[in-house]
């Protein structure tokens, strides 16, 4: 019931919310396709892509899915083609981050928009603890295996602005200010019902485990 309200505090989701009725819409290491799926709600008319490294597309039918190596660095889109570009969660996976900037920039038309998650450094001292183990999602920032580097809000900003070449027009971490007065109740929710999504997102709330920077190309 909560949910949506608090989503409107959501730095990504008011990412989301604030592109002008965009055409073309890029998200980098789509996955299952979160992100794609609340574009879709927002822009109906838009034409999402997503990019990853799965040989089956997992995304929905109205999505446009391509399998890419992002560590090759090359993004087979012509010049200038989306007014949004996302990469969410993506870039502390990669070996060699830096040969996607400019690829980034390339493929986003003047004015466009980039918005970059990671994790935060901060994440390497949360404790990892076994509460439903198998169950997908990381405390610690090692307890995704295939994590190679955490990232500060400084190189963050570093990375759209130097490496991309993009204007940055902000920076942070991601914390949803209003939800801290409901973290409590969702933790004990989350103990009392086994439930691991619960507690990974007050942890990330209240820890500042992520952090994100939003660019425009001038």
């Amino acid at each position: 019931m909560l949910k949506w309200p608090l989503q409107l505090f959501d730095i990504r989701r008011r990412f989301f919310r604030n592109l002008k009725n965009p055409e073309r819409i890029l998200e980098i290491g789509c996955g299952s396709g979160y992100n794609v799926k609340a574009l879709h709600l927002l822009y109906p008319d838009a034409k999402i892509t997503g990019l990853d490294l799965f040989d089956v597309s997992p995304l929905p039918a109205y999505a446009i899915y391509e399998k890419v190596d992002l560590d090759l660095g090359r993004l087979p889109f012509p010049t200038g083609h989306f007014d949004a570009v996302v990469i969410t969660h993506v870039l502390e996976h990669l070996q060699r981050p830096l040969e996607l900037a400019p690829e980034i920039t390339r493929v986003l038309r003047k004015g466009g928009l980039v918005y970059c998650e990671t994790p935060n450094w901060t994440s390497l001292f949360v404790p990892s603890f076994g509460f439903k183990r198998l169950q997908q999602g990381p405390l610690n920032f090692y307890d995704d295996p295939t994590h190679l580097k955490p990232w500060s809000v400084q190189g963050l900003f570093n990375y759209v602005h130097q490496s991309c070449g993009i204007k940055v027009v902000r920076a942070g971490v991601v914390r949803n200010i209003p939800k801290l007065l409901f973290d409590p109740f969702i933790l004990l929710s989350g103990l009392i019902l086994g439930r691991r999504p619960y507690i990974l997102s007050v942890v990330w709330n209240v820890v500042g485990w992520a952090i994100f920077a939003i660019g425009r190309k001038e």
